[in-house]
């Protein structure tokens, strides 16, 4: 256990010294010692020379040694299939994504999403230490399967975690996708933070809410917590899949975008270079989705009373008129002592915060069982 907490404290310092570890840690300074010692000994911490401490002390720096140790972060979208690798810090070395048709079937797709590891996996298969897999939900995380993908249906026949274990012989470790960009968002996008209770949306071509309250997920009893696409709005709207009726993802996930709009999967790429054009019908459109899921998001702030707010995923790319959009109908619709301690932004990570969170999900599995890494 000591060991688990002195590596997540490395890797969310990068370069410090072993007094910063003993106070971070609350261990005394020989645990502290023989600790980095032996990680040092087995190759997992490197010393990085002289560094400056507090009033200009000096003292040897040491980090995690990330680079030899690599997991598989994949993303299973219904239009998609992203598998990259990385490293314990996150760097990426390979990132490859596929399409997928829901008219060729799960099991069709599922074989190219093997093919697709097997390939990543190859060149680096004496340093690959786990798999990390983001799916969209409802997700029985602990039975390692989907429940429901809307638009795809099939995939609840498939226990992911249990037949990737099996092909590829590495740990498995699954997450819903919105709980897996959650996670990346808290880890990379602002990794000094220690409290706080943030939700992260993803809405793209469904919607789905990742809760980290103080660094930690909230998955609630079968790992379905944060299922807001499935939350209804209205009792008397359309039926969906799941068969509920006025299920949120209806109203504001790209999927309903495309559909109010009269467009295709493939077109979601116009529809931006339209909204920055300012074209009228299509600005409306997205306005009437970013206003359908501010309005779904009051019900998740009197619930959970989040200091901020992450907007992610494809509708995030409405940028501006979806958080200035969000951002007022909160205002209008909640408690306004707690809307103006509310902080709403859109994600800022770069590249796919659900790929990177599904490899975040592989590493913290690692950390937390270093020995693994020397297997």
């Amino acid at each position: 256990m000591n060991r688990s907490l002195l590596i997540r404290l490395m890797r969310k310092r990068g370069v410090c010294s072993r007094a910063e570890l003993t106070q971070d840690s609350g261990l005394n300074q020989s645990t502290i010692t023989n600790i980095v010692g032996e990680l040092i000994q087995w190759g997992l911490v490197v010393e990085t020379g002289v560094i400056e401490g507090k009033k200009g002390r000096r003292s040897i720096g040491i980090k995690l040694n990330c680079e030899p140790y690599k997991v598989v972060g994949i993303r299973l979208a219904r239009t998609f299939i992203s598998v990259a690798l990385y490293d314990l810090g996150g760097q990426e070395y390979a990132n490859k994504q596929i399409p997928i048709r829901n008219s060729e079937g799960p099991e069709a797709a599922f074989a190219k999403m093997k093919a697709l590891i097997a390939e990543t996996i190859r060149s680096h298969e004496d340093t690959v230490k786990a798999i990390g897999i983001a799916t969209p939900g409802p997700l029985f995380r602990g039975e390692g399967r989907i429940a429901l993908m809307t638009a795809f249906p099939g995939w609840e026949k498939i226990n992911l975690q249990e037949e990737l274990a099996q092909q590829f012989q590495l740990p498995v470790c699954i997450e819903h996708d919105a709980k897996a960009g959650a996670l990346a968002h808290w880890w990379f996008a602002e990794p000094q933070r220690d409290r706080g209770v943030m939700v992260y949306v993803a809405a793209g071509q469904g919607v789905g809410a990742g809760i980290v309250a103080d660094g930690k997920l909230f998955r609630g009893a079968l790992g379905m917590a944060g299922e807001i696409g499935h939350m209804s709005i209205d009792y008397n709207g359309p039926l969906c899949e799941c068969g509920h009726r006025g299920c949120l993802e209806l109203y504001c996930s790209t999927t309903a975008l495309l559909k109010k709009l009269g467009k295709e999967p493939s077109a979601l790429g116009t529809v931006w270079q339209e909204l920055r054009r300012r074209e009228p019908v299509t600005e409306e459109a997205v306005r009437r989705a970013a206003w359908f899921l501010g309005f779904g998001l009051v019900s998740i702030v009197n619930a959970f009373d989040p200091d901020r707010i992450i907007l992610g995923d494809e509708l995030s790319s409405a940028g501006v008129l979806l958080l200035e959009t969000v951002k007022a109908v909160i205002r209008e619709q909640a408690l306004p002592d707690v809307s103006s301690r509310l902080t709403i932004e859109l994600a800022s990570l770069a590249s796919d915060d659900m790929l990177i969170g599904a490899a975040t999900t592989a590493i913290d599995h690692l950390l937390a069982r270093p020995s693994v890494l020397l297997c």
